[in-house]
């Protein structure tokens, strides 16, 4: 039985890095692999489901305790609990984080004695085991937010391209992030592949028979936070007339910015319902219950959410993300199935200007009407073709996909 060890620096869920982490696990677990992790969690992690029922070797790193007396690490500046910023670790504080997962990294390769290691994220942790493990083959995956973190935390770029040099491949969500990985990092181009990113089809899939009459439900789903444009998104839904639209906003956030996010809720008459976090079948229940899918980010590496909401057979809107419109390809983008709105003029990647957010807030806001007036007059979506694309990017064929590349390694 081949073994595969995954390595995740945070929580594993929550995330779109944890979305795909456990769909790995949950794929390998249905093709025949032992499966080990390494990841950071709090001191009173609970362990998820999806590790107990895929058997996985679980090596914590729990942070909040005298060895990391901090919360965990996020790859995001905005996580959807407790976290600390790379840009605010201190010299100290990298120590000890480095000399914690040193110390696991080390335990789980001596005792589950993995074939291949997967580690998420072009970032310190993926160059801290390709330093310390020569003996077993490195495939590290690409979630976009490690390109971020090099573009905004300086100060451990030349590490983290040093050390992530030496993994043997990486996956790549799309071909826009292939192409900034070779720009980044110190790979060939044969090394980088691109699998890209997938859903699951027994929980995300259209619902049956017509709309029943009633307000247009609008739906978000992702972390409260400014950089997924989670405000501009309720400001453009408080710019629309009348009192025909709901706006449901799925998932959590931690800190002063998730605070702000559901004040500003509050302030409208609007009907706005922050459920918090919700499993994933729940937010498949969610879906085919809503009408409209908005995703007004600023920045995402490859947006796992916005395909579940088309497999889902919602209609989308969507910031115009770099290279968002090849990955789903012309036939969807021109289907009327997904609308876009320009960005803003962004600074720090992902921080746009204040100064043209109004803009942008009224571009959504008309690409929100237009998919609005589309479902109130029934226009027919072609359902099929859109299925028809959709099915290539489900966890099946990725994994596939992944297998295929690690049997050539060996």
């Amino acid at each position: 039985m081949k073994k595969i060890l995954h390595i995740l620096a945070q929580v594993p869920g929550a995330t779109g890095s944890g979305t795909f982490l456990q769909a790995l696990i949950r794929k390998g677990k249905k093709k025949g692999y032992a499966q080990g992790l390494v990841a950071g969690v709090p001191h009173d992690y609970i362990n998820d489901l999806i590790l107990e029922n895929c058997n996985v070797d679980f090596y914590a790193v729990e942070f909040e305790t005298p060895e990391l007396p901090f919360p965990v690490v996020g790859m995001s500046d905005t996580m959807p609990y407790p976290s600390t910023r790379y840009m605010d670790m201190t010299d100290g504080m990298l120590a000890q984080w480095k000399a914690a997962f040193a110390k696991k990294v080390l335990e789980a390769s001596r005792q589950f004695r993995p074939d291949y290691i997967i580690c998420h994220h072009l970032w310190l942790l993926t160059a801290l085991v390709a330093e310390q493990i020569r003996d077993i083959p490195i495939i590290a995956i690409c979630h976009g937010t490690d390109l971020r973190q090099l573009e905004k935390v300086g100060r451990f770029a030349e590490e983290a391209v040093c050390g992530c040099s030496k993994v043997n491949l990486v996956f790549a969500l799309s071909d826009h992030q292939k192409e900034r990985i070779a720009q980044h990092y110190e790979f060939e181009e044969n090394q980088i592949i691109v699998v890209g990113g997938g859903f699951r089809q027994d929980i995300f899939y259209p619902g049956i028979g017509e709309r029943k009459p009633g307000p247009i439900r609008i739906v978000y789903a992702g972390k409260l936070s400014f950089s997924k444009g989670v405000d501009s998104l309720i400001r453009a839904f408080d710019l629309m007339d009348g009192d025909d639209c709901e706006l449901y906003l799925v998932g959590s956030g931690a800190g002063e910015e998730a605070d702000k996010i559901r004040e500003l809720g509050k302030l409208s008459q609007k009907k706005k319902v922050f459920t918090g976090a919700v499993p994933q079948e729940r937010l498949g229940e969610i879906f085919r219950e809503s009408d409209l899918f908005v995703l007004p980010s600023f920045y995402e590496g490859l947006s796992l959410v916005l395909i579940e909401a088309l497999a889902s057979g919602l209609r989308v809107v969507s910031s115009e993300l770099p290279g968002l419109k090849e990955w789903l390809g012309k036939d969807i983008c021109q289907s009327g199935a997904i609308e876009f709105a320009a960005l803003p003029q962004l600074i720090d990647v992902d921080k746009p200007v204040r100064s043209e957010l109004p803009a942008f807030e009224d571009r959504i806001k008309q690409a929100i009407v237009l998919q609005k007036q589309r479902i109130l007059k029934d226009t027919p979506l072609d359902q099929a073709l859109i299925q028809s694309r959709i099915m290539l990017l489900s966890w099946e064929g990725i994994f596939q996909k992944i297998e295929n590349c690690l049997e050539n390694l060996r």
